[in-house]
């Protein structure tokens, strides 16, 4: 996919193949990265190839306020995740929109034009999936509301699938750190990606096509406050956290609180909390030599007992199992790979 990014403060960024030494640390292992750095701050893309389906990990950080557009004369479907930092959108094809963190779309533009604006001193990262039409037409008999979906992109038309907003779900987000965590080469990593990005899709549509109930729409402001939350949230972590005191300090009220955690993630402060309490705990006993007892206080809980009750309420396995087993043999049993053979 061949991307113009322009900026209204700079014009023209230009991305080099040979990444500036401060992004380099930041590159992601066996990827075609693009880069930039100046006194606008930088902007790194990141390619990974699967068998015709090709993922972009996106990063951008501005000094300043600015408004940047993303070009391509390249058709696009486009399934994009949004992984920090809200994305306020103005497509020439597809209209003015938002996507929060963890906002997913899939749509189909004839030409990428859209201008994003941009929050001076904040990071923002997505992950765009660019697909073919025939992995959407291998999977409209199992959903039809892809039907006229694919008639306009037949037609060349832009289209949006759903018009429901959409927050990616747990099952999702795996998905999308082990594409960003791949550690294969060669073949079997395209092979992989392939697979990973099949996934992807296939859980999109089901959660795109799913009632989930949406708790509403959040401005921009409130989002940044929520943002805020999150931070707070994720460094106190190891200690008890007060909603109330965190709503003073953010500047909401308690209803407003929750109301932005679920608009934005799907759930509710308290429930946020305990699930980066569970993901940092699972990430501790695969790849640390910590104990489960060391664990447990790391992320709050005073007596190991009642952490491991959690722990297996929440993934269905022990925190013992995690650590008898290793990341390999966990990989195994939690990822499954959906073989959708294309013609």
């Amino acid at each position: 996919m061949n991307i113009r990014i322009e900026s209204a403060q700079v014009g023209e960024i230009e991305l080099s193949p040979v990444l500036p030494s401060s992004l380099q640390p930041l590159q992601i292992p066996d990827t075609i990265g693009y880069g930039a750095v100046g006194p606008f701050g930088h902007v790194l893309m990141q390619q990974m190839e699967g068998e015709g389906i090709t993922a972009i990990y996106h990063s951008l950080y501005f000094t300043q306020a600015d408004q940047i557009i993303y070009s391509s004369e390249e058709p696009a479907i486009r399934l994009q995740i949004i992984l920090r930092n809200s994305y306020s959108y103005n497509s020439i094809h597809l209209g003015k929109g938002i996507l929060h963190e963890r906002g997913i779309s899939l749509s189909y533009v004839p030409t990428v034009n859209t201008s994003l604006k941009i929050r001076p001193g904040e990071t923002y990262s997505h992950l765009s999936i660019y697909y073919q039409k025939k992995h959407l037409l291998s999977l409209q008999s199992s959903f039809p509301t892809l039907i006229p979906f694919l008639a306009k992109i037949s037609v060349d038309q832009p289209a949006v699938f759903s018009g429901s907003y959409t927050i990616a779900d747990a099952a999702i987000l795996f998905v999308v750190e082990n594409i960003l965590g791949c550690t294969y080469s060669g073949h079997v990593r395209e092979l992989y990606i392939h697979y990973l990005c099949t996934e992807l899709l296939l859980l999109s549509l089901i959660r795109i096509s799913s009632d989930t109930p949406s708790a509403g729409a959040i401005n921009e402001e409130d989002a940044y406050r929520i943002y805020k939350a999150k931070e707070l949230l994720l460094r106190g972590m190891s200690s008890y956290v007060s909603l109330p005191s965190l709503a003073e300090e953010t500047g909401l009220s308690i209803y407003k609180l929750n109301h932005g955690f679920k608009a934005i993630y799907g759930i509710g402060a308290t429930e946020f909390l305990h699930e980066a309490r569970m993901k940092m705990a699972h990430q501790s006993l695969s790849e640390t030599d910590m104990t489960i007892g060391d664990i447990a206080k790391a992320i709050g809980y005073s007596h190991p007992h009642a952490f491991g009750l959690a722990f297996k309420k929440y993934f269905g396995y022990t925190p013992a199992f995690v650590q008898r087993s290793g990341r390999t043999a966990l990989f195994i049993l939690s990822f499954i790979v959906f073989l959708i053979p294309f013609s």
